[in-house]
């Protein structure tokens, strides 16, 4: 009704009084505001179209009676539309997508001009006091979401990826110990895991993810403890690294179809039963490991590095050094706005960290 009804010219007559819009159009906007995000699914799609499209005939209302009704004016359905338009447009700050939207409910294209000079005129005048709502719920959430161009404190100053990068890095072998793996996803909640050779000093090898070393390790891949006849891998008894081991596998291999079979659904490490008599068995990850790994040099650019991760949707980032050894990573989280400024400042106060571990 406040779209279709008409109220233009001398022959027709008022469908809806002011006292009666500008009643229903108060209360309504203000508890939308109050209870929104409240545990009801009413959501602020209806409620900001609803109470537009009263202010928008509150405001054709009034506009037809100043000019005493001589049908100067357009219909207030009309107005109705481009405030529904408005205050949709100011809340989800959305343009063209709402504009396509109000044009199929309509079916009139000759409302493309009008709408697309409300909207965009909602959206410039809501950017100058703050955010749009679902932008506010990201930062409420601490969702780590990154905009499309790089934040300026990272134009203005000087960073690298060295500076920002997380340097306690939990990394497993390519042949490791399965109380190792055990132990590891039961102290950290990490979703992926560098996999380095120690052999040569921690060179990257791979990456593995935390769904399937739980998968792995729920249907028990491993060796036997003396898989490798007494002598470690790592150099320590002579077996050269992971070179040294050759292509045979020390553990059952478990097939890529099985492992992604239950996807979504992945076992987690509380579904893991690890018996004493397995924590010294060898879970050989080479056959699972990611061997091409997205990576960054430690010198690298934080631009450059914000937009690896924009364009390709990394979740992690691994930073080596010029031997490909590995020294730090990445996350979302570590290049926002605020960890950039963060880092920067504990980059301006090391000199000051060493003085006092000097003294």
């Amino acid at each position: 009704q406040l779209f279709h009804f008409r109220e233009a010219g001398q022959d027709d007559s008022s469908t809806f009084s002011s006292a009666a819009l500008f009643l229903f159009f108060l209360p309504y906007i203000s508890m939308a505001t109050i209870v929104y995000g409240i545990a009801v699914p009413s959501g602020l799609f209806v409620p900001s179209l609803l109470s537009g499209a009263a202010f928008g005939r509150l405001v054709g209302h009034l506009l037809h009676k100043l000019d005493h009704t001589s049908g100067t004016f357009a219909d207030s359905g009309t107005y109705a539309l481009m405030g529904a338009a408005a205050v949709l447009g100011g809340m989800a700050r959305m343009t063209i997508s709402l504009t396509v939207i109000l044009l199929e409910a309509t079916g009139d294209m000759q409302y493309v001009l009008p709408l697309m000079l409300t909207l965009m005129a909602a959206r410039f005048t809501g950017n100058i006091f703050n955010e749009g709502l679902y932008d506010i719920h990201i930062h409420l959430k601490n969702i780590p979401f990154l905009e499309p161009e790089v934040p300026s404190i990272a134009e203005k100053h000087e960073i690298v990826a060295g500076q920002v990068m997380s340097a306690d890095v939990k990394c497993l072998r390519p042949v490791e110990r399965a109380g190792v793996v055990y132990d590891l996803l039961r102290t950290c909640r990490h979703g992926t895991f560098p996999i380095v050779d120690t052999a040569t000093s921690g060179t990257l090898y791979g990456t593995a993810s935390r769904s399937m070393l739980c998968t792995l390790l729920q249907r028990r891949a491993f060796g036997p403890p003396d898989a490798l006849g007494g002598s470690d891998y790592d150099g320590s008894g002579g077996g050269g690294g992971v070179d040294g081991l050759g292509p045979r596998r020390l553990s059952p291999l478990v097939q890529w179809d099985t492992i992604e079979r239950v996807y979504p659904r992945y076992p987690t490490i509380d579904d893991v039963d690890m018996r004493p008599g397995d924590r010294n068995c060898w879970l050989d990850l080479r056959p699972y490991a990611n061997t091409a790994p997205y990576t960054v040099n430690e010198t690298a650019s934080i631009q450059r590095t914000y937009r690896l991760f924009r364009t390709l949707g990394l979740r992690f980032l691994c930073v080596v050094n010029h031997n490909n050894q590995v020294v730090g990573i990445i996350t979302r989280k570590d290049l926002l706005p605020e960890s950039l400024s963060d880092s920067l400042m504990r980059g301006r106060n090391a000199h000051i960290n060493n003085i006092n571990n000097f003294s």
